[in-house]
């Protein structure tokens, strides 16, 4: 009876938004108009974003309440998937100016991982610390330091990206315990010491990452690369065949709507064992990587 009245609430809901005029909003009330607001913008949300109805739905909201930070930010996201960033940002700043808490340190998230732009991420990220003193803040539930990591680490500044993943690392370690931090921080770790030619300390970071029950691909692939540069085309080997099994299980780091920072991809793996092969070819007796 309950989820019977529910249906019969969403789909009032949706014939009044449909049949709703100016000349209706007049007769409302200012705690109406908000009310009414709000209700669109949940109902909206129980479409998929981006479609007729979804915008129909948010844009009506907005203009029952412009103030409404929620429909600003529902609205900006179909623009963001489309990758038109202009319109995103645009319906973001309202948003933020509405609500600078909720959606300052989000548009950093959206910033860094769909639109690249690290040095604008940095910006929303460490401007939401003003904001929440003495807080970690977790856009997307991702600490702001974990973030920050990543950002520094596009930017190539590996110094303030290390320092910033051993603070993530640290902070969830006493919070949780290590086998509760994200593995993916010692994964860039080891990129990190890689591209400072520090082999030995990648390892350790892969290694450590490797003792999380589904550790990516992507651990035993950089470590197979960091073999072949050591000219240890065994463990080279033995890693790399590794890094294939996992991936074509689909253990490897991936996103939904964007692509990683540092993903790898089959090719890569591919693209390595020939390396491989090749080196072990040169080698008396040795058997190349199998295909």
């Amino acid at each position: 009876m309950k989820s019977y009245l529910n249906i019969c609430i969403v789909a009032f809901l949706f014939a009044s938004c449909i049949k709703l005029s100016n000349e209706t909003y007049r007769d409302l009330s200012i705690d109406e108009r908000r009310a009414l607001s709000a209700e669109y913008t949940q109902l909206a949300k129980r479409l998929e974003s981006g479609s007729p109805k979804n915008m129909i739905l948010l844009e009506k909201a907005l203009r029952l309440n412009p103030k409404n930070d929620l429909a600003w930010r529902e609205l900006a996201e179909p623009y963001l998937y489309a990758g038109l960033f202009e319109e995103w940002n645009l319906h973001m700043e309202k948003a933020i100016e509405l609500n600078p808490v909720a959606w300052q340190a989000w548009r950093g998230y959206e910033r860094l991982f769909y639109c690249r732009d690290y040095a604008g991420a940095l910006f929303d990220l460490d401007a939401t610390d003003t904001l929440t003193r003495g807080e970690v803040d977790y856009p997307q539930n991702i600490s702001v330091d974990y973030l920050r990591g990543l950002c520094y680490f596009g930017l190539k500044d590996y110094g303030k990206s290390e320092e910033y993943f051993i603070r993530f690392i640290e902070d969830e370690r006493i919070k949780l315990g290590e086998e509760f931090v994200d593995e993916t921080a010692f994964l860039y770790l080891g990129l990190i010491h890689m591209e400072r030619g520090l082999y030995r300390k990648a390892i350790e970071d892969f290694e450590r990452g490797l003792k999380f029950e589904e550790a990516y691909a992507d651990f035993n692939f950089h470590l197979s690369r960091i073999y072949c540069i050591m000219d240890d085309l065994v463990n080279a080997e033995k890693q790399l065949e590794l890094a294939r099994k996992k991936y074509l299980d689909d253990n490897y780091l991936r996103a939904y709507r964007y692509e990683a920072i540092g993903q790898i991809y089959l090719s890569d793996i591919e693209s390595l064992a020939e390396q491989i092969r090749y080196s072990l070819a040169m080698i008396p007796g040795e058997n190349s990587v199998s295909s």
